[in-house]
């Protein structure tokens, strides 16, 4: 649905709470809008084939495809055995800050967070993404099992020399946002990452959809 300037409304509007998780259905040709409405906050991002969830987002194939951080043309592709396109990147307003160490934004060199990360590192029971993936996909009567990699929306990493993955502070500024249109319909569950890799605070995330 379009205003009369020309301007898409969303068909639907939501907030993943800061620390939370949520899963809706994206519809092949709509727009997905994921908006860091409160500044600094990475997205951790998973798909699935609404139609069959057994094809779902491959991020080390995406990461191999596509390079290490998506923006405007990149797309996400799914697992073997099926590899297809599920998703398309087709605006990104986060402005890139010059850095010597190679940092980008949206990253897909890091594993989601998750419970025993966090047991390691000596804080059980820490707020986490696999957790809130998994509560975004529950209502589809998907497991847990089913969550995987994610593509991290507004995460700022580099890999250095020696091979050590690195992040810093995201370069997303209140307000801006991603545009993904859907390639086929598909299950997203999206997390509002409580690590340190946010910021030095988390934040909600919005979402918006948008019709073709």
């Amino acid at each position: 649905m379009r205003r009369k300037d020309g301007a898409r409304r969303p068909v639907r509007r939501l907030i993943i709470p800061r620390e939370s998780g949520k899963g809706f259905v994206v519809k092949k040709g709509q727009i997905l809008r994921v908006i860091a409405i409160d500044g600094q906050q990475v997205c951790d991002f998973n798909a699935f084939n609404r139609k069959n969830p057994d094809e779902a987002f491959w991020a080390g194939g995406t990461r191999s495809l596509e390079g290490t951080h998506l923006t405007v043309g990149g797309q996400l592709w799914s697992k073997p055995p099926w590899i297809r396109v599920m998703f398309t990147v087709v605006a990104d307003t986060v402005k890139q800050r010059p850095n010597r160490r190679g940092f980008r934004s949206h990253d897909l060199l890091f594993s989601r967070c998750n419970p025993r990360l966090y047991i390691k590192r000596g804080m059980p029971g820490h707020a986490n993404c696999h957790d809130n993936l998994a509560r975004g996909i529950r209502p589809f009567k998907l497991p847990q099992t089913a969550v995987h990699d994610a593509f991290n929306i507004f995460m700022k990493t580099c890999a250095l020399p020696n091979g050590t993955q690195i992040y810093t502070d995201p370069d997303a500024k209140k307000g801006d946002y991603m545009d993904l249109r859907a390639e086929m319909d598909c299950l997203v569950s999206l997390s509002a990452c409580p690590g340190r890799s946010s910021g030095p605070r988390t934040r909600r995330l919005g979402v918006e959809i948008y019709d073709a």
